[in-house]
């Protein structure tokens, strides 16, 4: 998910974004906002890199096609990447995300400890 090659030890410069890279970082987060979105990633991001056949991730209480329309929109961002065999899709996570999505989520528990 290292969207420009930058360190993740940058010691605040990274945080100087121009402003394609805010404009890209919002439509990451606003990808992110939609809670089946986020439980499809998180379930890719379990797999640790391995792919998974689309009618895999089909059981998120919503329709095969809205699961389709989902995964396009992780895909265009780069979150996911995706291969066709014959007629299944297999995905798994883009190269990199797992870790920044730990970093994520392992925040909350930073922020009940202070």
């Amino acid at each position: 998910m290292d969207h420009h090659g930058s360190d993740t030890d940058c010691q605040g410069e990274c945080l100087q974004l121009s402003e394609a890279d805010t404009a890209w970082w919002a439509s990451v987060f606003k990808t992110l906002g939609d809670p089946v979105r986020l439980q499809l990633l998180i379930r890719l991001a379990a797999l640790r890199g391995a792919e998974v056949p689309v009618h895999e991730l089909c059981d998120v209480q919503v329709s095969a096609s809205t699961v389709s329309h989902h995964l396009k929109r992780l895909r265009s961002m780069g979150l996911i990447e995706s291969r066709r065999e014959g007629r299944v899709v297999y995905y798994r996570l883009g190269h990199g995300v797992r870790a920044s999505l730990l970093q994520i989520l392992h925040q909350k528990e930073r922020a009940e400890a202070h």
